[in-house]
């Protein structure tokens, strides 16, 4: 097995530097990490004489017997800066467990992580201590990267991570990185916080081959978050390859545009608690894929466009918690395939359409429901007549 980093005597300084190879340096993450309490499913094989690391539980070796891929699932303690030496992975997992009764240092997660340049997949979730983000940006390989620390924790800035095509941040505060702007191959975005101090920048638009676009501003929160004194961009709208966006309470204006018809791909979109104001575009009704369509707890006005019928794929409508007006457009009819439509806590007027009759499905999902408008209470009997119908709420 090649040689894997070099370390000094730790007696009087003039013992010769010894090279420690990758099973060496295993042997170090067990004995500093807690390997002997490790549960038996984590630690299956680990330092067992007779067994290649390879055979360790969580370890893939290559050819030349180097690590490539390591997992360590809830070790304790800290990991040896030794892990840097391991130069051939190409992932590195890390769950910790860590918590305050531990009694473990903050620096649970070596700086010399930095060094395994060669990483494509990168996992670091340090769980309840605090503990220090390592220097990324030398590993300008990585392709997929997921971070999960404490809330208090700054973000990274995550300069240079250009080759980035999956990135998920979990915890942190502050304000979003700028360099996640630089990330063109960037697909799926996944930002879960409660600590936004900005909010996104119009450079959102750039990010061309974004699939996946998620951010929550209300993770792990009890009680109203405080949004960002920003506006919510209209480049989002311009993403034409993006398939999920999940934003909620990271802007306090903003307006859906008519470019919202521009997203062909588009299969869900929810935009919730994000100050919302002015009408809903008729070119909502201009999405071919959409599934689930959710602009709730904002402050749009006007009616509901009639073209909303044109959106025929449609299973889920949630437009609760607004001040839509006027009547419900009978065009929702044609929404068949619909099973799920909450528009609760409007100012919706008007009888419920008799075209809804023909949504076979409606009730089938999580919610139906039509209360707290000014509709009348006169509900056609073929509606009455559908399947789910005991399950409405008006």
């Amino acid at each position: 097995m090649a040689a894997a980093v070099l370390l000094s005597g730790c007696g009087g300084g003039e013992e010769p530097a010894k090279q420690l190879t990758d099973r060496e340096i295993l042997t170090l993450v067990y004995e500093q990490a807690g390997g002997e309490n490790w549960e038996e499913k984590n630690k299956e094989n680990w330092c067992v004489e007779e067994a290649e690391i390879g055979t360790w539980k969580g370890v893939k070796t290559n050819e030349e017997g180097r690590v490539v891929e390591l997992t360590l699932r809830e070790p304790k303690g800290v990991i040896p800066a030794e892990i840097g030496g391991l130069t051939e992975l190409k992932k590195l997992t890390i769950y910790m467990k860590n918590k305050e009764k531990d009694n473990d240092p903050a620096d649970c997660i070596p700086a010399s992580i930095s060094e395994l340049v060669n990483l494509e997949e990168l996992t670091l979730s340090v769980g309840e201590m605090a503990a220090n983000v390592p220097d990324l940006s030398g590993m300008t390989k990585l392709q997929t990267l997921d971070l999960s620390f404490p809330d208090a924790t700054p973000f990274p800035t995550l300069e240079g991570l250009t080759a980035l095509t999956s990135l998920d941040l979990n915890g942190f505060s502050g304000n979003i990185p700028e360099g996640i702007y630089e990330m063109k191959d960037l697909k799926r975005l996944y930002i879960l916080t409660s600590g936004l101090k900005n909010g996104l920048s119009p450079k959102i638009g750039e990010l061309k081959a974004l699939e996946h676009l998620q951010i929550d501003h209300t993770a792990g929160f009890i009680g109203r978050v405080q949004n960002p004194d920003a506006p919510l961009p209209e480049e989002v709208f311009s993403l034409e390859n993006v398939k999920v966006v999940f934003l909620r309470a990271i802007s306090n204006s903003g307006t859906v545009p008519p470019a919202i018809g521009g997203m062909k791909n588009l299969t869900n979109m929810t935009l919730c608690n994000l100050g919302l104001t002015g009408e809903l575009p008729k070119e909502i009704g201009d999405l071919p894929k959409i599934k689930k369509l959710s602009i709730y707890n904002n402050k749009l006005t006007g009616q509901i466009p009639p073209e909303i019928g044109k959106a025929t794929t449609l299973t889920e409508l949630w437009l609760q918690q607004n001040e839509l007006s006027g009547p419900i457009p009978p065009a929702i009819g044609n929404l068949v395939n619909l099973e799920s439509l909450y528009l609760a806590n409007n100012k919706l007027t008007g009888k419920i359409p008799v075209e809804l009759a023909k949504c076979t499905k409606l009730g089938k999902g999580v919610f139906t429901d039509f209360s707290k408008n000014q509709l009348d209470p006169n509900v056609p009997d073929a509606v009455k007549k559908l399947e789910y119908f005991k399950k409405f709420k008006f």
